[in-house]
């Protein structure tokens, strides 16, 4: 029993410690930080939500690019870190 809980510690403490470190550059203001699952096997999954992909200067590029990914997607619109107003596109999985 003991060697689980340590297991999922330390697959929880990577995941954080990755999780910190790979955030995206682009990502709209106001994201929330990304929740992770762990199985009975100790392995990291992270939650269902949408997560950032790119960032474009139109809505119709945004969602072009959001249909030909097949993925459930919504564009936002918002002000990028380098302070211009953008559409961000954020992926389902």
């Amino acid at each position: 029993m003991r060697i689980r809980r340590a297991l999922t510690g330390l697959a929880l403490g990577g995941a954080l410690a990755l999780g910190a470190t790979a955030v995206p550059a682009q990502a709209a203001e106001g994201t929330t930080a990304q929740q992770v699952s762990v199985n009975a096997s100790g392995v990291v999954h992270p939650m269902a939500s949408y997560h950032f992909y790119r960032a474009y200067w139109t809505l119709d590029a945004c969602a072009d690019e959001g249909y030909s990914l097949g993925y459930d997607f919504k564009c936002t619109y918002g002000k990028g870190n380098d302070g211009k107003y953008k559409y961000f596109l954020y992926l389902w999985y």
